[in-house]
């Protein structure tokens, strides 16, 4: 039922008590349109007749013609209310599947297509965010540069195939070993890292030594061939000089890097924190 039809059974009790004559509504093309006691209004389909078949004066007809105008005006407006609220749901939705398209594309644009870890470039980004933040609210933070002993080895010894699945499986192992909201990232070729937020550097040796057992404790197959591999890891935090007012992203990986090549000259599968002794360390040292 349209806004006139509606309208029209409610107004035509006070129209006839107005005009004085008993209304009724019909179809615009019966057969009784054509007599004095009819009224073709501005509806469609719709004519006023008189059911005790008195003439209507010119005076009702042109009343009869302004109130079904506005009903009709009004139905417009009606409908042009509902294509708006349609077009926007309509808008509602495009900006949603918008906004599920430029999540997926970041989240697509942040990782690693290798490893699933998050990349370089995500890394270095949320390590900026969580220095500043640590910084203006005193909170620690800390990062853990990781780098897989004599990797060159298994890709020159099985092939670069076996050696993805050990990055893809090293990978694993680090989401596996990580809190939901530290961040694991692969910074290139079989250097690693873990962005760790809230977290001091005595307890960030502790998730790195869980790694690094972790680690050193599987033994990977890709069919006939079983491959082990350990790490040497290096641990920097803003809390390691806490007289510094300012550290950026690549003085914290520059330190964890320090402390990560010491862990490799002093023998390897091992780690090591960052302290101002490593500034001079040597990192020569072959993978």
């Amino acid at each position: 039922m349209t806004i006139v039809d509606s309208a029209a059974g409610r107004i035509l009790s006070p129209l006839s008590a107005l005009i004085q004559k008993p209304l009724a509504v019909v179809a615009g093309q019966s057969p009784e349109t054509a007599h004095q006691f009819a009224v073709r209004v501005e509806a469609p389909r719709l004519t006023v007749i008189s059911k005790d078949r008195r003439p209507f004066t010119e005076a009702e007809r042109e009343l009869l013609h302004q109130v079904f105008a506005l009903i009709r005006q009004a139905e417009e407006s009606e409908a042009r209310y509902r294509e708006l609220e349609q077009r926007m749901l309509s808008l509602q939705r495009e900006n949603l599947d918008l906004i599920v398209k430029n999540r997926n594309l970041t989240e697509v644009s942040s990782r690693d297509t290798l490893t699933g870890l998050y990349n370089r470039w995500y890394v270095i980004e949320k390590l900026d965010t969580e220095i500043n933040r640590s910084l203006r609210h005193g909170s620690p933070m800390s990062l853990l540069m990781l780098d897989l002993d004599h990797f060159k080895k298994i890709n020159d010894t099985y092939g670069h195939n076996v050696g993805d699945e050990v990055l893809k499986s090293v990978g694993k192992t680090l989401r596996d070993s990580c809190r939901v909201y530290d961040v694991p990232g692969r910074y290139g070729g079989e250097e690693f890292c873990v962005v760790l937020p809230e977290t001091r550097l005595g307890n960030t040796a502790v998730v790195a030594e869980r790694i690094r057992t972790r680690l050193a404790a599987t033994e990977m197959h890709f069919g006939d061939v079983a491959v082990r591999v350990t790490t040497s890891i290096g641990i920097a935090g803003v809390d390691s000089v806490p007289e510094e007012g300012t550290l950026s992203p690549a003085a914290l990986i520059e330190r964890a890097d320090r402390a990560l090549y010491s862990a490799k000259n002093r023998g390897r599968n091992r780690v090591e924190t960052w302290d101002s002794a490593l500034s001079d360390v040597d990192d020569s040292t072959g993978h």
